[in-house]
């Protein structure tokens, strides 16, 4: 997979994976550490998150795991290492943005 064809990533495409980058987790957990990360910035009902989880096992970033010592009936997911290489990417592109954008507040000054 060619991690620069899924770039940009949406902000909640980011931070599931990015939670997902940490350990496995089921849909609520992932509901409340997005909305943790994003300080409530991004929040995901369980319809629209169950969505974009389907497209990303479909995408092969994601893929269920049995979860450890818990409840079968919850579904438990995990980043493969195709999600691993997008989510690094990701990181990187915006890292690269900010540093060409920090140089236009160097001077210190506030314009309005």
């Amino acid at each position: 997979m060619d991690p620069s064809a899924h770039l940009p990533l949406a902000p909640r495409d980011l931070l599931i994976l990015a939670v997902l980058a940490e350990g496995p987790s089921h849909g609520y957990g992932l509901i409340k550490a997005v909305e943790a990360r994003s300080q409530a910035g991004v929040l995901l009902d369980p319809a629209n998150l169950y969505r974009v989880l389907r497209r990303m096992r479909a995408g092969g970033w994601i893929a269920e795991v049995d979860a450890e010592g818990g409840d079968a009936r919850r579904r438990t997911y995990d980043i493969t290492p195709d999600g691993r290489r997008l989510l690094r990417a990701e990181i990187t592109r915006l890292e690269q943005l900010l540093g060409q954008a920090r140089p236009a507040l160097a001077d210190g000054g506030e314009s309005s």
